[in-house]
């Protein structure tokens, strides 16, 4: 037996109605994430990053930035002071690694602790030179 117009036109509807739900839901959720806002403190300095640009590692809980690089940290910790960023690679906490592949070939490396940029800047893989972000 089938289902009438009408029965198929009012599941139509409902299924549209939380379609849209779900859209202005994730729209919600995605406005107030953190890596939204991490994003749009980025693009203040001229780039157009997305959430969805950005590869995360997590290093866990409880450690510092000092803590998981094993290199000299003092030319990025400058680079990111620079651009007013805290670069605290000394403080504890839930460590993060973002990365963002941008279309000039470079790579932008974010290192948040507790969901805080700390360390901003970027390096060209190639040659594993480092520059201050918005650096023309």
């Amino acid at each position: 037996m089938k289902p009438d117009s009408r029965t198929r036109r009012t599941f139509l509807f409902i299924a549209l109605g939380l379609f849209l739900a779900a859209a202005v839901w994730l729209a919600i959720l995605e406005s107030k994430s953190y890596t939204r806002a991490l994003c749009t403190r980025i693009n203040s300095f001229g780039y157009s990053v997305s959430p969805a640009d950005l590869y995360t590692q997590a290093y866990g809980n409880e450690k510092s930035i000092s803590e998981v690089v094993e290199e000299d940290l003092e030319t990025v910790i400058e680079q990111s002071k620079g651009r007013g960023f805290d670069a605290d690679v000394n403080r504890v906490g839930r460590v993060e690694l973002m990365l963002w592949h941008m279309s000039d070939g470079r790579v932008m490396v974010i290192y948040l602790v507790d969901r805080e940029p700390e360390l901003v800047f970027i390096e060209d893989p190639d040659t594993g030179d480092t520059f201050p972000i918005g650096r023309e």
